[in-house]
């Protein structure tokens, strides 16, 4: 039954969050990157690039993963497959988890908390943003701490490939979980973890030399690498407070804490998270450390891992003091997402209306090949037009736009130009509907 319990929570997780997901695609609140990404995975094998990068996706991110994905987007065509894919991926993290907890103790209190794992927070924050790469992380590294743990080390060296082909920061985490398994199967003498960490270790030294040293310049980067600007502490944006910089990391941390009781500090593989969390913390831009990015999953794993060890020990040893910390653990989360979710339901979900409709039918009138100029919530929806880019900048043959929507971009430079456009005759009206304009050139 605790078997069958997870596979229950593990299933309603990925189907509850496919339909949030589809809800918040379908009622037009999906941003610009799924867009970007169905553009990317759709051009796989020609080109492997989207109007957003401009170039192929290889020249910002190594993440090779994504070819696995191209089949399953040719045959349905929609944007919603990487939604699905997404909730299925991370709610495979569960019994990953079980299996890591159910060894150290009875199959009951295992299943607890790989069950009050899926209501982590950060965890649904990485399932219900628009889809990435990192997605397939929480899973991933989770079955790979399992594999080590289980001394299954041909398994191990699959899902090591696996993460070092999700996203080219991953060599730098996997050498040091490959530092991390020399010493642990050191003490123990442990000839073949010894082998498993060396190899880890060169293997995502090469993964990224190789990235920067013959991918990128393959890919046709010749600028500096963009997601360099993240780091980019002087001559890229204004200064913040001490304060400011102190207090939105320390919010984060105990946004991460917090819903596990702090949990995960019981236990040394907590010391495993240390990368992921340097990644988004040492940050000069707040995004990154904002719960409901998806750039938690870098270190969600490894908290969630060194949640189940440390309840699963605390339930072996003193059976008591083990429901009382799962059972703060499960109070937590559910009054965090209660509270203060980083999910933002109720900005994202709703009914389909008219509007939607109105500007689902305008899509349907322009020619998939021609080129066409929105915003990013519309462009999410023309993954399968190669020539749909955010803006008007590359003066597209078609302008499609909802009159009521504004952000700061699309108000203050794009729809001005967009009406001057219109005024001086380089566009005509091809239809409105329900508030929704198409333009064509």
């Amino acid at each position: 039954m605790p078997t069958r319990l997870v596979a229950l929570a593990t299933a309603a997780y990925a189907a509850i969050f496919a339909v949030l997901g589809a809800d918040r695609y379908v009622t037009f609140h999906s941003g610009a990157d799924l867009g970007l990404f169905t553009q990317t995975i759709a051009s796989a094998f020609h080109g492997f690039g989207n109007t957003v990068e401009g170039t192929s996706h290889f020249a910002y991110h190594f993440s090779p993963i994504l070819y696995l994905c191209a089949p399953l987007l040719w045959v349905v065509r929609s944007a919603l497959v990487l939604v699905v894919l997404q909730a299925v991926a991370t709610a495979l993290v569960a019994p990953a988890l079980y299996a890591i907890a159910r060894k150290r103790t009875g199959d009951v209190g295992a299943a607890a908390l790989a069950c009050i794992a899926l209501l982590y927070p950060p965890l649904q924050g990485v399932t219900f943003t628009d889809f990435h790469e990192t997605a397939f992380l929480p899973a991933t590294i989770a079955w790979l701490i399992w594999a080590l743990d289980a001394r299954r080390f041909g398994i191990a060296s699959v899902l090591l490939a696996l993460a070092l082909s999700i996203k080219e920061d991953q060599a730098i985490a996997m050498t040091f979980l490959g530092a991390a398994a020399c010493v642990y199967f050191g003490r123990r003498r442990e000839r073949a973890g010894l082998v498993f960490g060396a190899v880890a270790i060169v293997a995502s030294v090469a993964v990224f030399w190789g990235y920067f040293a013959i991918v990128r310049p393959l890919a046709g980067a010749t600028r500096v690498w963009v997601p360099s600007h993240f780091y980019a502490w002087s001559g890229y944006a204004p200064a913040r407070s001490l304060v400011a910089e102190i207090g939105g990391r320390v919010t984060y941390l105990l946004e991460a804490f917090v819903p596990l009781a702090f949990l995960p500090l019981r236990s040394p593989a907590i010391v495993l998270a240390l990368p992921g969390l340097f990644e988004v913390l040492a940050s000069r831009e707040p995004l990154m450390y904002t719960m409901g990015q998806h750039y938690a999953a870098v270190w969600v794993p490894y908290m969630l891992v060194a949640f189940v060890l440390a309840g699963a020990r605390l339930l072996s040893q003193n059976a008591v003091a083990g429901r009382r910390w799962a059972g703060a653990a499960l109070v937590l989360s559910t009054l965090t997402l209660a509270f203060f979710s980083p999910l933002h339901l109720g900005h994202f979900l709703r009914l389909p209306d008219a509007a939607d409709a109105a500007t689902n039918a305008a899509i349907e009138r322009i020619p998939s090949t021609a080129s066409v100029g929105t915003y990013d919530e519309i462009y999410a929806h023309l993954g399968f037009f190669p020539q749909a880019a955010i803006g008007v900048r590359l003066q597209p043959q078609y302008v499609l736009y909802d009159g009521r929507y504004a952000s700061t971009a699309w108000t203050q430079r794009i729809f001005p130009q967009i009406r001057r456009d219109v005024s001086g005759g380089t566009y005509k009206v091809v239809a409105v509907q329900d508030g929704v304009t198409l333009l064509e050139r």
